[in-house]
């Protein structure tokens, strides 16, 4: 029988999950077999979560109150570990431990406590890193009616993140170039949420939903545009142009913003903070953003990952679906720069030699991971904590999954959903929530694409089990070869046994 209580040896392998030791410390003798198995499960996450179906991957955790008892209680002892001075004890793990007791009505009364503290301090401290967890008052609202106080109180932090995420930018990229030029609160102050904008001048209007980018000239909106809270590149490129204009005007004792000289100063210091293609302004009446369709037509990828690279990023709201399942969608020039330097690939696998040597990438997700093309066909995944592998066998059956499957992609790389066809259907015989589905429904329209499980099932294991796999082997003793991404273990074991179980 398999041990169920981890040894010395094992429990190191888990160190470097911090919630790890203490949830151990905090179990007695009948619980640890309990919580060792919860700490295997939330180990295996790369990131905080996100979807409905994430969350209640730890609905069946709730239903333990012996190991509620065990994770309430090393959550209140850790308190608030989100001040910049404070050590984040694994956030991953700190969140999915959050999402467990919020699904339980054990002790509730002490969880509600705890959650409304959190947020209150949160709140106050202005602390970093707590997005996920107003997110998880408001996914689990709809289902928990208690949270829903708690989210009408923390969804401030929404306008909050959003808010000291920019000042932070501007002021950061700005004194590159000009030491002690700026500051956060100089930015609020002439930027964002201000009663009466200069003519001429951007001003961010934040709420807890998004950004609103203006340019006002006598009084009237000559340039607006919505920008999700995640889009801060975006709004913080369009200040820091800003600043540096009028920074210029001042100096060379001008008024007209459109004048040349001003214009060339302004973009010979954005050469020193961003690319010459992202710098590039398609309006010249107003320049201050890049607000353009996008091609990849300079780029080396197959033109089908162009095609829809294109559709996805010039539509707000499918780049708004793809961004729900994980997977974001960047300008040429973001692709562009990573095939014009290939440091990524040995920043994120170490030193290692590939199974494959064309890899594209054309994608990211939110944890710094790449979407690539493999062989100008296949596509593959390679994360950040050492996994790679492929995913579909080629972009239209990628394309396909995403859009019916409609989350995150790591959702259904498991053994256990995908050891049989039996076992994925009974996993999704519910269909998907998503607050994207018309934009995916006319996606899939579009293009063709099937709604049949079992051929999404089909098309997923003749992904995963493309030969050769997708691997990376170290060729440095300080690194260890890649492991699938059906599971953390070294090497591919979890893929080979699932090869096992569906007789490939």
């Amino acid at each position: 029988m398999k041990k169920t209580i981890p040894s010395e040896e094992e429990l190191k392998k888990y160190e470097h999950k911090k919630m790890t030791l203490p949830l151990m410390e905090h179990s007695s003798e009948e619980t640890k077999a309990d919580v060792w198995k919860f700490i295997k499960k939330i180990s295996t996450y790369a990131r905080t979560p996100g979807t409905l179906a994430h969350y209640k991957k730890m609905a069946v955790f709730a239903e333990n109150d012996a190991l509620v008892d065990v994770v309430l209680d090393t959550l209140k002892d850790m308190k608030y570990p989100f001040s910049e001075a404070d050590f984040i004890p694994d956030i991953v793990g700190y969140y999915y431990s959050i999402a467990m007791i919020s699904q339980s009505m054990h002790r509730r009364d002490e969880t509600i406590k705890l959650l409304n503290e959190l947020v209150d301090y949160v709140i106050a401290e202005h602390s970093p890193s707590t997005l996920p967890l107003v997110r998880n008052m408001d996914v689990l609202s709809k289902d928990y009616p208690d949270l829903a106080k708690i989210f009408e109180k923390a969804q401030i932090l929404y306008k909050i993140d959003a808010i000291d995420g920019v000042k932070k930018g501007v002021r950061i990229a700005v004194n590159k170039l000009y030491p002690d030029y700026t500051s956060e609160e100089k930015v609020e102050a002439e930027y964002i949420n201000i009663e009466t904008p200069q003519d001429g001048k951007v001003f961010v209007e934040v709420d807890e939903k998004e950004f609103v980018v203006r340019i006002v000239e006598k009084g009237k909106n000559v340039f607006t545009k919505k920008f999700k809270h995640y889009s801060y590149d975006s709004i913080e490129y369009a200040i820091v142009r800003d600043v540096l204009l009028r920074k210029h005007m001042e100096e060379m004792k001008l008024e007209d913003i459109a004048d040349t000289r001003v214009v060339e100063a302004m973009r010979v210091d954005l050469q020193k903070l961003y690319s010459d293609i992202a710098i590039s302004v398609i309006n010249k009446e107003l320049t201050y953003i890049t607000d353009g369709y996008e091609k990849y037509s300079n780029t080396n990828l197959p033109q089908e990952v162009k095609d829809f690279l294109e559709e996805i990023y010039n539509d707000e709201d499918l780049k708004d679906a793809f961004f729900d399942c994980d997977i974001e969608i960047y300008e040429e020039a973001w692709v562009k720069d990573l095939e014009d330097d290939d440091s990524w690939f040995e920043d994120l696998m170490g030193t290692g030699e590939s199974s494959y040597k064309n890899i594209k990438p054309f994608a990211r997700d939110g944890s710094g991971g790449l979407w690539v093309v493999l062989d100008d066909e296949m596509i593959g995944y390679i994360g950040t904590e050492g996994e790679c592998g492929i995913i579909a066998r080629n972009i239209n059956e990628f394309m396909n999954i995403v859009a019916v499957q409609r989350g995150y992609i790591d959702d259904f790389c498991s053994v256990d959903i995908l050891e049989s066809e039996e076992a994925f259907l009974e996993e999704y015989k519910e269909a998907p929530e998503s607050d994207y589905n018309r934009v995916f429904n006319r996606f899939i329209k579009k293009h063709g694409f099937t709604k049949d499980l079992k051929k999404i099932y089909e098309y997923i294991i003749k992904g995963i089990t493309v030969k050769p796999f997708f691997q990376v082997v170290a060729t440095d003793d300080e690194y260890c070869d890649s492991y699938s991404l059906l599971g953390s273990d070294d090497g591919q074991e979890a893929l080979e046994s699932l090869i096992d179980l569906i007789g490939g």
